[in-house]
């Protein structure tokens, strides 16, 4: 039987597991896909035995180890090289492979909704591993200006070199929102709630990576019509690592909704 995990810091609550057993069921396939908790300290040490256990055809990763999965395994692919990040490991014949597959996730997120995307400005909060996907996503999506707002300014000066990226302060945030096409956040919703608006903002389609609770502080700040819900993003990108590790593309239907919705705070 084949295994996979995801693993991170903090994915005892992950719904991961949930949509790869629905899909199991849905193909007729006897596999298993675990949560796999790691502290921070601890991750060389978790990780050697994970790329050593028998029967692991592949694992997500997720926070805080997106970026660091990098020098653990033997190479990855071009889209990984350019975010800087890997989210889907695969072992392959020649070694563990390293893939992104949020940006893939992210994109059919943003295009999955009723109103069509402007492709403007898009606003980014955070830049961490998931923020250089979503930011490459936008990049592919052909976006005019990518604003990218971080607490850590020094992390993201060096895009202002870069055509069509804008990094901006985050205590202009509330300036900027308004004025956005599609604003994306990234980061912990806690960390914001100083900096929302505490209003309604009609125009702006708003993403939020968090999925639990669907409808997060962040996504209070903008009218309904226009949240688009972090489990969308989190269904899409597992789809690809399933069919790589299974063998069998899955239907993402309105039955896993239903299912991930049910188990949401």
């Amino acid at each position: 039987m084949k295994k996979a995990y995801v693993i991170g810091s903090n994915v005892k609550k992950s719904l991961s597991p949930l949509i790869f057993e629905y899909w199991f069921k849905q193909n007729k396939i006897e596999g298993q896909y675990l949560s796999r908790e790691i502290e921070p300290d601890k991750f060389d040490e978790e990780i050697k035995k994970i790329l050593k256990e028998d029967g692991v055809c592949g694992f997500n990763v997720t926070i805080p180890f997106k970026e660091i999965i990098v020098k653990k395994i033997d190479r990855v692919d071009e889209h990984s090289k350019k975010i800087g990040a890997v989210n889907f490991v695969s072992k392959a014949d020649s070694g563990w492979l390293g893939k992104n597959t949020d940006w893939i996730g992210f994109s059919k997120a943003i295009n999955s909704g009723k109103k069509k995307l402007i492709k403007k400005v898009a606003i980014v909060i955070g830049y961490g591993g998931a923020s250089k996907a979503i930011i490459y996503a936008l990049r592919k999506e052909n976006f005019e200006e990518i604003k990218i707002f971080n607490r850590t300014e020094e992390k993201i000066y060096h895009l202002k070199n870069e055509k069509g990226m804008s990094p901006t302060s985050l205590e202009h945030l509330k300036d900027c929102l308004p004025e956005a096409d599609l604003v994306v956040n990234t980061t912990p919703v806690n960390s914001l709630k100083s900096l929302l608006i505490q209003k309604k903002i009609n125009k702006t389609l708003a993403f939020d990576i968090v999925y639990s609770p669907q409808e997060t502080d962040f996504l209070s700040n903008f009218a309904r019509e226009n949240r688009i819900y972090g489990i969308s993003m989190l269904v899409y990108q597992a789809a690809p690592c399933f069919e790589e590790w299974f063998g069998v593309r899955p239907t993402i239907d309105q039955g896993l909704f239903n299912l991930l919705s049910s188990h949401m705070n």
